[in-house]
């Protein structure tokens, strides 16, 4: 009796219980797919709002972004490369046809004509970045504010330079480059273009001076060098000529660790030395023939001494290199800067280094003679080449390394003994194939060793 009475009793209290509990859990599946239902809302409405304001997203560059970027940047400087290997064997052909064939060898001469004509980089780069470029202000109206804008770039990237050449850190090809490098963004062009107002009028003539003396300088490191290749063209082979003078590339490689603080990498030490090996190759082989189809008699003490000043050259080319990625390889518009220091290069020989050419004839080292219409034309083909080389070698050391710029110009070594087979009928023997292998096997692994950092 008692039991049931408390049984019912407890029942009796447990049902309200229940009761409140269901109510409890029905609200808080109500509130729960209330809560949903608002969350569908939101990201409906923030989908809607995403499309119809896509601006109002920021968008931030990943890791793909910057690979993407790198990789658009190594195969434009392939292509710049290419460029700058066709242009060269073409010179070198036509220098080689000029010295020997027509009878005018004036090295200095020709030399002083050939960069005297980079001085047309100079208003072309101008029309190019005032004119042409879509980063151009569309305000510009008068000519004086398009030189004002083209000035303000120019100084941007000359304090830039002035600023980190003290404390300079090697720029490798592994380093992610946003595709301002090769074009500024809006925001950068916004801001190069109100660089003539951003400095002052000491600072603007600070920054000039110190131009000034880099072209003077840059200028001076790359004339001897090419003296001496000019120099050397009657003096050896052709084969012998390209392929000591692109042993750069090992000098460039040493002055790049000793004065850029480069890491060294076994793949590139072993690209280096392959691509070496290849120039010992050729240069040996060749050695038995006298070079150019000549006899060995007279020719071959004669084609020592040329061999001797063309690794002299090849060292200064290497070191030339090197100097210029660290003073004169900025990293705000490189490609600007590079076309406009070809330009102002041309400027400086035009104006300050004809003296040698009255002084080598003075002392007989160089009579002067006038050349005729044919041979004035082909060094000014001459002249024309050499600017595409130049410029293009400029642009592919500014956007990756000396290294890699100096070990691509290693592949016009089989291409020049081609075209001496193919034009001047000169055998192609077991030394270029070898040789020739070696150095694009060389080139081949330092590509694998950029791409791969």
């Amino acid at each position: 009796m008692s039991r049931s009475g408390t049984r019912k009793t407890r029942d009796s209290a447990d049902s309200p219980s229940q009761s409140q509990t269901h109510s409890q859990t029905q609200a808080q599946t109500q509130a729960q797919e209330r809560a949903s239902a608002d969350q569908s809302d939101s990201n409906s409405s923030n989908s809607t709002a995403r499309n119809s304001h896509p601006e109002a997203i920021p968008i931030e560059d990943g890791p793909d972004d910057r690979l993407l970027a790198d990789a658009k940047r190594f195969r434009l400087a392939s292509i710049i490369l290419f460029v700058c290997i066709l242009s060269f064997v073409l010179q070198t052909e036509l220098t080689k046809f000029v010295q020997t064939s027509m009878g005018y060898h004036k090295p200095y001469f020709i030399l002083y004509i050939s960069h005297s004509f980079w001085a047309i980089a100079l208003p072309a780069q101008f029309i190019h970045t005032a004119y042409i470029s879509s980063t151009a202000p569309r305000s510009l109206s008068t000519f004086k504010e398009r030189v004002d804008y083209f000035a303000g770039v120019i100084r941007q990237s000359t304090s830039n330079l002035r600023h980190r050449k003290a404390d300079y850190t090697a720029v490798d090809t592994s380093e992610a480059i946003s595709s301002s490098t090769l074009a500024p963004s809006s925001q950068s062009t916004a801001s190069v273009s109100s660089g003539a107002t951003a400095f002052s009028s000491r600072e603007k003539r600070t920054l000039s001076k110190h131009l000034f003396w880099l072209t003077i300088g840059i200028t001076t490191l790359f004339m001897v060098p090419s003296y001496l290749w000019y120099l050397c063209v009657a003096m050896t082979s052709m084969a012998n000529l390209t392929a000591i003078y692109n042993t750069a590339c090992f000098f460039a490689y040493l002055f790049s660790i000793l004065l850029l603080r480069e890491k060294i990498v076994v793949m590139k030490v072993l690209a280096v030395f392959l691509s070496l090996a290849g120039v010992a190759v050729i240069s040996l082989s060749t050695r038995g023939s006298g070079g150019d189809g000549k006899s060995v008699d007279g020719k071959q003490a004669y084609s020592i001494a040329g061999d001797v000043l063309a690794l002299v050259g090849a060292a200064l080319y290497g070191f030339e290199e090197v100097i210029y990625k660290k003073y004169a390889s900025p990293k705000v518009t490189p490609v600007i800067f590079a076309n406009t220091l070809t330009g102002l290069m041309g400027v400086v020989t035009l104006t300050m280094l004809w003296f040698p050419i009255p002084l080598f004839h003075w002392i007989g080292h160089e009579i002067m003679e006038l050349p005729t219409g044919m041979e004035f034309l082909s060094i000014l083909m001459i002249a024309t080449l050499g600017l595409i080389y130049n410029g293009c070698f400029m642009i592919v050391v500014s956007m990756t390394s000396p290294v890699f710029a100096a070990v691509g110009v290693m592949a016009t070594i089989p291409l020049v003994a081609l075209t001496d087979w193919a034009i001047f009928h000169e055998p192609i023997g077991w030394g270029n194939i070898v040789g020739g292998l070696s150095i694009l096997a060389g080139f081949a692994i330092l590509v694998r060793e950029n791409r791969k950092h």
